[in-house]
């Protein structure tokens, strides 16, 4: 088994990022269903026309999907090897 490049910088990929915010929101969610209800009220009116109720659920599968596609983004800073703070 062999390590990918810039390994030790895989807590900066957006892939990493997204796929933690996922975790931890659906894990909120499964947890405390009243959170999701608080969550859901809190969001302007626009938004929550915006989305139909029956795909509410789905808002964390999401961003893991986005996660995925966040890892065939190339992310200058860290290919460089540059900043600390990315």
């Amino acid at each position: 088994m062999k390590l990918v490049e810039n390994w030790r910088t895989w807590h900066k990929r957006w892939s990493v990022r997204l796929g933690v915010f996922g975790s931890t929101v659906t894990s909120l969610f499964l947890l405390c269903p009243d959170a999701a209800q608080t969550a859901w009220n809190m969001l302007p009116p626009d938004l929550r026309s915006a989305i139909p109720p029956k795909y509410t659920p789905l808002i964390g599968v999401g961003i893991f999907v986005l996660s995925m596609f966040a890892q065939l983004i190339k992310q200058q800073k860290l290919q460089a090897g540059g900043d600390k703070n990315v």
